[in-house]
């Protein structure tokens, strides 16, 4: 594997047989009960009947390594219930703990559901503390099938509206200038200017942050329209893309920009 592969989210039932097999001895290796329970089930085919017939497992793979997986599911482990849809199986392999990669697939898992018009998403878990650093908040304990407790989380999916911020012009300042690393992970190189809004506080109790582009050299100060909004769905700050100039960026292209940070949270792309 290297640095230049890309991260993918592949959706198990859509592979064709040899990538099935080779995806599924993969989930196979998991160190994890649960991670061997859903091995089976998709190995003899039962996991629609079980789970839902729209339910659906996710992959997240880099190369030929399998980073994450997880479920979409229309049922879990709790019967007599009407919360729906839930994410389950979680699971991360140890090589790749401590990036919050698993966030990538609840992420792409958040826009599903609300493509699909849910208004929540709900996961079951015997961990307290985790699921919180992705957006969660605890609902209620509940009963599993089997007579055992479970702590049930959900999060709220939102609809946001930032009619009133996409257009306007701000100007700043710049403090992490493009060829700049981060002040305490050095590792990472600015390859955008990254500043703030003067005067103008965000919802961390700082300046409100802007990704800039239109240019490719650093800046110091800047001043620009608003293209978009980047809402984190595991923090309490937005980020605004903001442009120099005239060109319609795609949202790919911002994505993309954005990636080298945005990538260790959750979020959505407003424009």
């Amino acid at each position: 594997m290297t640095e230049k592969e890309k991260l993918q989210i592949k959706d198990f039932f859509l592979l064709d047989k040899s990538e099935k097999e080779f995806w599924l001895t993969k989930i196979g290796e998991s160190d994890w009960r649960a991670g061997k329970h859903l091995f089976k089930i998709l190995s003899e085919g039962s996991f629609n009947l079980q789970y839902g017939e729209k339910s659906k497992v996710f992959l997240l793979t880099q190369g030929n390594n399998l980073i994450s997986f997880c479920s979409f599911s229309e049922r879990d482990e709790i019967p007599d219930t009407e919360l729906t849809p839930w994410i389950g199986f979680v699971y991360t392999f140890p090589a790749f703990r401590g990036k919050r990669r698993i966030g990538k697939l609840i992420e792409y898992i958040y826009r599903l559901a609300k493509n699909q018009g849910f208004k929540q998403l709900y996961i079951s878990t015997d961990q307290k503390g985790l699921y919180e650093n992705f957006g969660f908040s605890f609902l209620q304990t509940m009963t599993e099938r089997w007579g055992g407790k479970t702590l049930v989380y959900q999060m709220e999916i939102a609809h946001k509206d930032y009619s009133d911020i996409i257009g306007k012009t701000v100007k700043g300042t710049i403090d992490r200038p493009l060829g700049s690393s981060h002040p305490r992970h050095k590792e990472m190189i600015y390859p955008i200017n990254y500043g703030y809004v003067d005067g103008l506080l965000a919802g961390d109790g700082a300046e409100q942050d802007v990704y800039v582009f239109g240019t490719n050299q650093p800046l110091k100060t800047y001043e620009g329209k608003i293209i978009g909004v980047y809402h984190r769905l595991n923090d309490v700050e937005d980020k605004w893309i903001v442009a120099l100039d005239d060109r319609p960026y795609s949202d790919q292209e911002i994505l993309e920009a954005i990636s080298f940070q945005e990538q260790y949270f959750m979020g959505e792309l407003y424009r």
